[in-house]
């Protein structure tokens, strides 16, 4: 793999990012991406030696796929003061999970984030599930699976015990897309 220097710009301030690559298009790939993730207003490629950073290393495993999805992928790099992986560019927070979802073209603005596997310190893709409101029981997949089930006619107590929720939860969710899909 050839090395790379990413030199991002963004409001007058400047950084740099390594990247390897294959090849020039392959890196070229890989900055336009990593400048949408971080949202920098533009970027050079370089032929050049920069010292790998965290950021480097996630980067660097996103455009290879180097994830398995049953392990964990505990972030290395700084947190906020809440305890979530964070990143500090351009005078401003990041929040790593985010940075991920922006780099893989994942539009998920609306939706909350939580991880499949309980490690707070994950950065992991394959553990990332979303839901549509923050203290949701159900995530968007499991509102497919219910609505399917609930279209062949399956009883809200059976749909409930395959979730593991209460009933009351199946009801109100039926609801909310019942009322979701008249307007």
């Amino acid at each position: 793999m050839k090395q790379y220097a990413l030199n991002l710009h963004k409001d007058g301030i400047q950084t740099q990012i390594r990247i390897e690559a294959n090849d020039s298009s392959h890196a070229q790939a890989q900055a336009a991406d990593i400048c949408r993730a971080v949202q920098a207003g533009s970027y050079q490629l370089a032929y050049a030696e920069v010292e790998p950073t965290e950021l480097s290393e996630l980067f660097k495993k996103l455009a290879v796929n180097d994830f398995k999805h049953s392990d964990c992928f505990p972030w290395e790099g700084k947190y906020d003061k809440d305890g979530y992986p964070c990143i500090y560019l351009f005078k401003q927070r990041l929040y790593v999970r985010n940075v991920i979802l922006k780099y893989l073209d994942i539009p998920k603005e609306d939706a909350h984030l939580r991880l499949t596997c309980g490690n707070r310190d994950c950065v992991n893709p394959f553990h990332f599930s979303y839901a549509d409101r923050k203290n949701e029981k159900l995530t968007g997949g499991d509102t497919r699976m219910m609505l399917a089930y609930a279209s062949q006619g399956v009883s809200v107590t059976q749909i409930a015990k395959a979730f593991n929720v209460h009933r009351s939860t199946i009801y109100r969710k039926l609801e909310r897309e019942r009322l979701h899909s008249r307007s």
